[in-house]
């Protein structure tokens, strides 16, 4: 019974001779037109590379894609934001415009400030959503939003633990390594003497050296006398003007790692803010001085030669350096070596 039904409806659209003739005749004229069409076409793709014709527009476009300044990767933001994959020499037109360049350019400048801005809204509704509690703040962990680095036209993410200042260009990774039970644990040795609290045996040790007042390692250069190896051979740097440690977002260069750490926190976003204010800080010593000369009348510092009253530590030993002509000291302290010199 099927087959029948499909006989009749076959039947039932069957053309006739004349209609045949003309779909043949319509489609030999077709294959001959495209035939027709085919060289030409060809010709205007193969010239459109010579004539430097934009990629995204058709117009013409002398800036080329692959050799412009390396700093700005045109193929990347073009897939970046576009998500047409570009590759050299694939028979296609190399070169953009000017003006496609600027609107490309400028999208990837508003995605890079889109997620600057996405990341601090986060993290400023993190810190409204903050419980003041300081129990509730010790037992809920923060989320690490990582910091935003700008290097040249590039800017990347970087990830810090903040038990063992471990760096990460992953999110994931940095994951992992914040499960990781070696990070979590945090021994604690505490010093016999003075009851400061310091992570390994070893800084333990060193640590125990200041109330000894051992000095076993001197410079041949000047009356130096160092705790440890290490501190020596750092000092020793400022007489060979060696600075090994290199700073892997600018050309910056230091002489021990220490002086690294405290040049990084120029890369990454104030950690510390005015509650009064709102004014960023890069160390918690900055804000403690701010607070201080800016949102307080008190003075606790004063100086034994004239009397001046000042907010901060700070800003007495500059006074005392420029108007007592003082010897500039780190922190204003003189000096294990110089109090054993004096001893002597």
């Amino acid at each position: 019974m099927t087959t029948l039904i499909l006989a009749h409806k076959l039947l039932s659209v069957k053309l006739d001779k004349a209609e045949f003739e003309k779909n043949k005749w319509l489609r030999y004229d077709n294959t001959e037109k495209k035939d027709k069409m085919i060289k030409p076409l060809k010709g205007i793709i193969d010239q459109q590379i010579p004539d430097k014709t934009c990629r995204l527009c058709l117009k013409p476009g002398l800036l080329p894609i692959f050799e412009s300044n390396p700093d700005t990767n045109i193929a990347n933001n073009i897939k970046c934001i576009l998500g047409i994959e570009i590759s050299d020499k694939d028979g296609k037109p190399q070169h953009i415009c000017k003006s496609c360049a600027t609107v490309v350019n400028s999208a990837v400048e508003l995605k890079q400030i889109a997620e600057i801005t996405q990341w601090r809204l986060e993290q400023e509704l993190e810190m409204v959503s903050e419980t003041t509690s300081e129990q509730e703040r010790q037992t809920v962990q923060k989320h690490h939003g990582g910091y935003f680095i700008e290097s040249g036209t590039h800017i990347s993410r970087e990830w810090i633990c903040s038990r063992c200042k471990r760096i990460f260009q992953n999110h994931e990774e940095f994951m992992e390594h914040e499960q990781l039970e070696t990070c979590r644990k945090v021994k604690c040795y505490v010093c016999e003497t003075c009851g400061v609290e310091v992570k390994t045996v070893t800084c333990l040790k060193r640590h125990r050296l200041i109330h000894t007042g051992e000095l076993h390692y001197p410079c041949t250069s000047c009356p130096y006398r160092a705790r440890t190896k290490y501190a020596l051979i750092v000092h020793q740097r400022s007489h060979t003007g060696d600075r090994p440690v290199r700073c892997p977002h600018c050309p910056a260069t230091f002489p021990n790692s220490s002086n690294l750490a405290s040049h990084r926190r120029s890369h990454f976003p104030p950690a510390y803010h005015c509650h009064l204010c709102q004014k960023g800080f890069k160390f918690k010593e900055g804000l403690r001085n701010h607070m201080a000369s800016q949102h307080s009348n008190a003075k606790p510092f004063t100086c034994l030669s004239c009397g001046k009253a000042f907010s901060t530590r700070k800003m007495i030993r500059r006074h005392e350096r420029k108007a007592h002509n003082r010897p500039k000291m780190r922190s204003g302290v003189v000096p294990s070596y110089v109090k054993q010199l004096q001893e002597l």
